[in-house]
Order: structure tokens, then C-alpha cells, then sequence
């Protein structure tokens, strides 16, 4: 049908240019007999059109000037089409625009379904319908509703499982018993009323798997978010955080497979059992003669295997790891070994409070069974200073291993029963790096988790993840945006929303005897938004981006609905 189309149409053209050139023609030559003068024949030149308009002239003048509109046409069209140009008329420099509706409607669905974004505008949970991840980074400065306009909305949308950072504990204050009345468990990592938060052991999600990788992630995720909290951690070639990193892995293998419920306590207990003597390099420690009787175990085991079951041997495999990291510690010269474990010991000072080792010494917050059943999972993390910035980082650590572990194994997908997770990482830059996050949130959709990246500011994430942000960045196919005045961050959300195609004015005027003035039009590209236009972006209006999808410029979500 298109086809026939496009063949009858320049026909059926041809056929209306033909008798509207014939028509005008009997009409002027009718006016031109009667004596009339040119301004009354160009004036009338329609009137027998209108009056009769199915007439046709039969005069041969009448027909050769139908014919001859026809052919002019045609060749006009001949030669444009021989010069032909992709002009893009009116998007030379451009084409960006402000989407509508109806560039949104297809990434919605009916009902509560949906990830909320402005007033206007939300994206389907489905992402096999969309196409679209639902990873979001939102901007916006202190003020800007990142939690009023975004967070609190989706949370009480109450349709998916949620793990939520929750600066001075507002969030859980305000929609814990809307959740809770909506059957969701609640739990809480409560690191400012510490004696109010449910336990939490990192030990206990340790990939079993490979757990030995487990450990070194583990050890790496400490080690990386306390740098600066060690006596020597300015000596600038990093051999002392080497050292503290191999000593750690060192005494939290030992734990892993010695003990019978293994958690951090243990391990800085095993340190405080550490000792070195500067004078005497023959000195043994506690922890020495611990590792040394490991080490025979081993042996033995490595002569005899067939004589060890599956379990036991798993054990002297990680005993054996322990013992070759620790090894390396043994090595070194007395004194040397003295600032390790001093420096190590400042580092994991702020795990000795007592009421962080009651919360790391059992485990009742179940990070894994999160999406299991409808959860909520809040971090009440300080806002002002960063003292349990590791433990917030190994607690999003073992959410993400944990949950990609269990859906890995579980062989199933949400549409199967288990609860999509939605995390939202509020003050995303007072988290600590989170060790592998430049992989996972890459991998982490096909699990049924995603992730709001929650900032003040561009920079802040540059600062933290460095060459990796703009892989994370890369990674959310939506960008919300409510507001800020950071330079970058203006620069930034101008050059995502593109260029427009505009017509430019020029005028000038030159005075004296014969002064003249005059106008000429030009065309030029100008951003849809300039950066310092952004920073004056109305308080109640936001910027959304979609991967694939014109942006839009809306009104935030209605605080008070």
C-alpha cells in the first residue's frame, strides 16, 4: 500500500499543478480581452478557479501553459535532486529539543510499576520492555529535594525490595511505618545511635565460592576507604599499605577457616595478640606459633590427601592461603614488624568501639535474603565526618556480592518470586569507594538490582572513583538532575542535553548623506541550555535525561503528594 503510494502521489501532483496552470492561464487571457489593466488581471487570477473549479480549458494556449508548469516543476526537481545535499534544514548545527509526552509514554507502564523521576515523567520496573537499565544519577546540591523529590516518592511506591543510605536517619523516620504496614521487613546499620542497629558480620558473605577471593576483596575494601588513618600512610611508596594489607588478609583467612562462626572481632583480636621485639629478631609470638602449627598441618595434609574429606580439606587450603600471606610478614626485620602492626592497629581502631564489635560479632540484618521477601534495609551513616566509612562500604560490598551470588545459583529471575533490589546510594560520596563497583553496576541489572547514584555534584564522584566515573556514569541510562551551581557539574548537563539549530539577527545602520540600515538572518547552534542558565533552573523544576530519548525539563515530584 505504502509503495502504490508513493507512485500515484507524483502523478496525482502533476495532475493538480497541470490544472491549476491551465485554469489561471483562461483566467488571464479571459481578463487581458476584456481591457482590464495588470494590477485588476493579477488580482483576479484565482477568481475562476474559485468560482467553478472543475473546469477545464481545451484552448491550446491554456494547454501548453499546464504543460509548461508541469515541465518547469519537473526540472526544477531534477536539478535539486542532481545537487542534492544532505541539508537537514533547520538542524545544521543541531537537533536538540525538549522531549513530550509522547517520547515518554513508551518507557512507562500502568499502575505503581514504575521508578519515579518528576512530576511527569517515570520509567517501567520491566526493563525487557524499555530497554533501559534502571540505573540513575542524580544531581543536586544540599537543598535541591534529592530525598523529599526522589527518594521518599519511590520508596512509598513500595515495589521493590529497597537498601537505602540514610543520612541522620530521616528516611527511616518517615516511611519505615508506611513499608512496614505494606508487609516489608525492616532492618537497620544504624552507625549514629549505635546500640539501636540490628548486627552486621561481613565474614558471613564471603563468597563460599572462592572464598580466598572473597577475603582479598574484603581486606581490600578496608584497607582502601581507612588510608590516612595509619601512622605511616604518607611515606609515599605504599610499602606500609602493602604490609597492613598482607598482614590483614593474613589474620582474616586465619579466622575465616579456623574458627566455627568467624567475624571481624576475632581478627583484631588475633592482632592485639601480636608482638615484635626490635632487639631480639628471635622473638615468637602467639600468633607466630599458631601460624607455624598451621603450617605443619598443611604439610602433612599435602603428603596425604586421599586421608581428608571435602570440608577438611577446604579448611588446610585456607589455612595454607593464611599461611603463605603471613609469611611474608614473618620476613621482615623486628622494628619493621612493630610499625606494621601498629599501623594496622590504628587503621581498625574505630572497630575496637564497643558497640561496633557487638554489631560486627553476629549477623541479624540478612543482607541475602533482601530480595527474597519485601525488605527494607536502611544505613544511618553521619553525614558530617567519616569514621565508619569502610563499614559502609563492606556493607554495600556484601549486599551486591551476596545477591549476585544467590541469583547466580538460584538459576531464577524476579518474575520467578524473587523481589527486584533497588538501592539508593544517598550521599554516594560519604559511602567510601565500594570495592568492583565499576563492574557491578554494569552486571548487576540481569540480577534484578540497580542503583540511584546520589550526589551533590559531578566532581564529588570524579573525586572518588577518579578514571572509573565515567564508567559508572556510562552505566545509569538515566540522569536526573535538580538543581546546583558547581561549575562542572553546569557543564556537564549542557553538554548532555546538546545543541539546537537557532536564526540568528543581524542588524546594522550607517548615518550620514545617504545612511542606510539593514538586516540579514543567519544560522548558528546554541546549547538548549547554557550553563548559567542552568544555575538559575527554578526551584520546582528538574532536568531528566533517558538514554535514547529527547530530555525533558518538568516540574519535580510534589513533595507533599
Amino acid at each position: 500500500m505504502n509503495r502504490l503510494m508513493r507512485i500515484l502521489m507524483p502523478f496525482a501532483l502533476a495532475v493538480l499543478l497541470f490544472w491549476l496552470a491551465n485554469r489561471i492561464s483562461m483566467q488571464v487571457r479571459a481578463d487581458l480581452s476584456a481591457g482590464l489593466g495588470l494590477d485588476r488581471v493579477i488580482d483576479g487570477m484565482f477568481d475562476g478557479v474559485l468560482a467553478d473549479p472543475l473546469r477545464l480549458s481545451l484552448d491550446r494556449t491554456d494547454l501548453l501553459v499546464g504543460l509548461a508548469a508541469d515541465l518547469a516543476t519537473g526540472l526544477a526537481l531534477l536539478y535539486r535532486w542532481s545537487m542534492r545535499r544532505d541539508l537537514r534544514e533547520g538542524e545544521e548545527h543541531g537537533s536538540a529539543r525538549w522531549g513530550t509526552p509522547a517520547d515518554i509514554r513508551p518507557f512507562r507502564q500502568e499502575g505503581r510499576r514504575n521508578l519515579l523521576m518528576t512530576a511527569t515523567e517515570s520509567l517501567g520496573l520491566d526493563g525487557r520492555i524499555t530497554q533501559r537499565n534502571l540505573n540513575v544519577l542524580v544531581i543536586g546540591s544540599s537543598g535541591s529535594g534529592k530525598t523529599r523529590r526522589y527518594v521518599l516518592p519511590n520508596l512509598r511506591q513500595a515495589n521493590m525490595s529497597y537498601a537505602v543510605t540514610d543520612p541522620k536517619g530521616e528516611i527511616r523516620a518517615a516511611v519505615g511505618d508506611s513499608l512496614r504496614g505494606s508487609g516489608y521487613g525492616i532492618r537497620c546499620l544504624d552507625l549514629i545511635d549505635l546500640d539501636r542497629s540490628d548486627r552486621f558480620n561481613p565474614m558471613r558473605y564471603i563468597d563460599p565460592r572462592d572464598p580466598e577471593a572473597g577475603i582479598l576483596r574484603l581486606t581490600e575494601n578496608i584497607i582502601s576507604n581507612t588510608t590516612g588513618q595509619g601512622p605511616r600512610h604518607d611515606s609515599g611508596d605504599g610499602f606500609w599499605e602493602r604490609a597492613e594489607r598482607n598482614l590483614l588478609t593474613a589474620l582474616t583467612a586465619w579466622v575465616r577457616f579456623a574458627e566455627r562462626e568467624p567475624d571481624l572481632p576475632q581478627v583484631m583480636d588475633l592482632l592485639l595478640l601480636m608482638d615484635s621485639s626490635e632487639t631480639d629478631e628471635t622473638m615468637v609470638s602467639d600468633v607466630d606459633l599458631m601460624f607455624e602449627a598451621a603450617r605443619e598441618l598443611v604439610a602433612e595434609y599435602r603428603k596425604h590427601p586421599e586421608r581428608h574429606d571435602a570440608e577438611s580439606r577446604q579448611t588446610l587450603e585456607g589455612l595454607d592461603f593464611a599461611s603463605r600471606q603471613y609469611r611474608k610478614f614473618v620476613q621482615g626485620a623486628g622494628e619493621t614488624k612493630r610499625s606494621i602492626i601498629t599501623s594496622l592497629g590504628v587503621r581498625l581502631s574505630p572497630l575496637e568501639v564497643g558497640s561496633v564489635r557487638r554489631i560486627l560479632s553476629g549477623d541479624t540484618i540478612r543482607l541475602d535474603e533482601i530480595m527474597v521477601r519485601p525488605t527494607a534495609v536502611f544505613l544511618s551513616l553521619p553525614d558530617t565526618e567519616g569514621t565508619f566509612s569502610a563499614l559502609a562500604a563492606i556493607f554495600y560490598q556484601c549486599l551486591f556480592e551476596s545477591n549476585v551470588y544467590r541469583a547466580d545459583h538460584a538459576g531464577d529471575t524476579p518474575d520467578a518470586g524473587r523481589m527486584q533490589l533497588h538501592c539508593f546510594l544517598d550521599e554516594f560520596a560519604n559511602i567510601g569507594r565500594i570495592p568492583n563497583f565499576t563492574r557491578l553496576i554494569a552486571t548487576i541489572r540481569s540480577r534484578g538490582i540497580s542503583c540511584s547514584v546520589i550526589i551533590q555534584n559531578y566532581a564529588q564522584g570524579k573525586a572518588m572513583y577518579r578514571d572509573d566515573w565515567e564508567t559508572i556514569v556510562g552505566n545509569c541510562d538515566s540522569m536526573l538532575f535538580l538543581g546546583g551551581t558547581e561549575t562542572s557539574t553546569l557543564e556537564w548537563v549542557s553538554k548532555r542535553l546538546g545543541f539546537q539549530t537557532i536564526d540568528v539577527m543581524d542588524d546594522g545602520e550607517s548615518r550620514g548623506a545617504n545612511g542606510s540600515y539593514n538586516i540579514s538572518w543567519r544560522r548558528t547552534k546554541r546549547e538548549l541550555m547554557q550553563p548559567d542558565e542552568l544555575g538559575l533552573l527554578p526551584t520546582d523544576e528538574c532536568i531528566y535525561i533517558l538514554r535514547g530519548v529527547r530530555p525533558f525539563r518538568s516540574r519535580k515530584i510534589d513533595a507533599e503528594r
